[in-house]
C-alpha cells in the first residue's frame, strides 16, 4: 500500500511513518517543517521516520494536490496540525488556520487528485470537561480553543464523507508519551525540571489517559490498512487514568533524581480528567494498547536522559 502522511515529520508522524515502513508500505511524508522543536529533535524525527519528506504548508493546496498526483497514494493519513492546548488560548487564529483551514485544504487536494481514503487525527480535547471514561457517543464540548479547532476539523471530515463520498476514519488520541516527544508536553517539561533540580508544577487533581506513541502510531497504521465505507470515529487511549503526580514520580525514579513538586491550579481551558473507553477500537480496528503507562513513561525518560544534553 502507498500512504502519504501529512505532518509526517512531527512527533506522531515520525513514529507512524516508521511503523508503516516496517510493515512493508511505501510511504511519503508531507510536512511544513515549522514544529516548535529544537533542530536536533526535528532531525532525529526525520531520521526515525526513515522516509522522504516533501516540505510544504498544509494550506498550499496546489503543492499538496500535485504531491498526491505524483505519489499516487492509496490512503492519506492527516496528522498535520498545530498542537498545544495552552498556546491555542493565546493565538487562536493560528490554530484555526492550520487545524480547520488546513483540513479544508487536505480535502480539496484529495478531491482534485481523486484520492478518497483519509485517516484523520483529532484529539481527546473535543470531549472537554467530560468526567469518567468517555466513548465516541459522549457529547462533544471542548473547553478551549485547541479542542474547538479539532472539533471543527472533525466536522469538515464528516461533511466530506457525507456529501462528497470520502471514506474517512477519525481517530481521537489521548495524551501521547514516548521518544521524540514535544517540548511543550508534560513529560518533557517535568523531565527537564527534574534534571535541572527545579520544582515540578503539578496541576491540582489533573488526571490523564497517557498512551504510548507506539500504540497511537499503530492505530493509524491499522486504520489505513483496513477497508471501510463512510466515516468512522475511534478513541485511541491507554485505557487507564493516571495523576500528574504519578507521571512525575515515575520520571524522577527513572532519571535517578529527587522530585521537588508543588501544586498549582488547573487552567479552565484544560480538562481535569481524560479517560478513553477504547472498546470500539478493539472491536472494529482490532487495535488495543500494548505498552503500559509505566513502560511508556520509563521509555520516554530513558530517551530524554540520553538526548537532552545534546540540545
Amino acid at each position: 500500500m502507498r500512504v502519504l502522511v501529512t505532518g509526517g515529520a512531527g512527533f506522531l508522524g515520525a513514529h507512524t511513518c516508521a511503523q508503516l515502513k516496517s510493515r512493508g508500505h511505501c510511504v511519503l511524508a508531507y510536512d511544513g517543517a515549522i514544529a516548535a522543536a529544537p533542530q536536533w529533535l526535528k532531525s532525529a524525527r526525520i531520521k526515525h521516520g526513515g522516509v522522504s519528506v516533501i516540505v510544504g504548508d498544509v494550506l498550499d493546496t496546489k503543492l499538496l494536490t500535485q504531491t498526491i498526483r505524483d505519489f499516487r497514494p492509496d490512503a492519506l493519513i492527516n496528522l498535520a496540525a498545530k498542537p498545544g492546548v495552552s498556546e491555542a488560548e493565546q493565538h487562536p487564529e493560528d490554530y484555526h488556520r492550520v487545524n480547520v483551514q488546513g483540513v479544508e485544504s487536505v480535502l480539496e487536494a484529495c478531491a482534485k487528485a481523486e484520492l478518497g481514503r483519509i485517516v484523520h487525527a483529532s484529539s481527546s480535547s473535543v470531549y472537554g470537561h467530560a468526567s469518567g471514561q468517555v466513548d465516541e457517543a459522549t457529547p462533544l464540548n471542548p473547553a478551549g480553543q485547541y479542542g474547538l479547532t479539532k472539533l471543527l476539523g472533525e466536522e469538515k471530515i464528516r461533511a466530506a464523507a457525507s456529501i462528497e463520498g470520502f471514506r474517512a476514519c477519525i481517530l481521537r488520541p489521548f495524551t501521547i508519551v514516548g521518544p521524540l516527544g514535544r517540548p511543550d508536553m508534560a513529560p518533557w517539561i517535568f523531565a527537564e525540571s527534574i534534571l535541572r533540580g527545579k520544582r515540578v508544577n503539578l496541576h491540582t487533581g489533573a488526571r490523564r489517559d497517557f498512551t504510548s506513541v507506539h500504540d497511537v502510531a499503530m492505530a493509524f497504521v491499522m486504520a489505513a490498512e483496513r477497508p471501510w465505507v463512510g466515516c468512522e470515529t475511534y478513541n485511541i487511549g491507554g485505557g487507564s487514568c493516571q495523576g500528574a503526580d504519578a507521571l512525575a514520580v515515575l520520571l524522577a525514579g527513572k532519571l535517578g533524581r529527587p522530585l521537588r513538586a508543588q501544586s498549582i491550579d488547573l487552567p479552565s481551558h484544560m480538562p481535569k480528567e481524560t479517560w478513553a473507553n477504547i472498546s470500539n477500537a478493539r472491536l472494529h480496528l482490532g487495535w488495543q494498547p500494548q505498552v503500559t503507562f509505566s513502560a511508556a513513561v520509563q521509555e520516554f525518560a530513558a530517551w530524554f536522559q540520553a538526548h537532552y544534553p545534546n540540545e
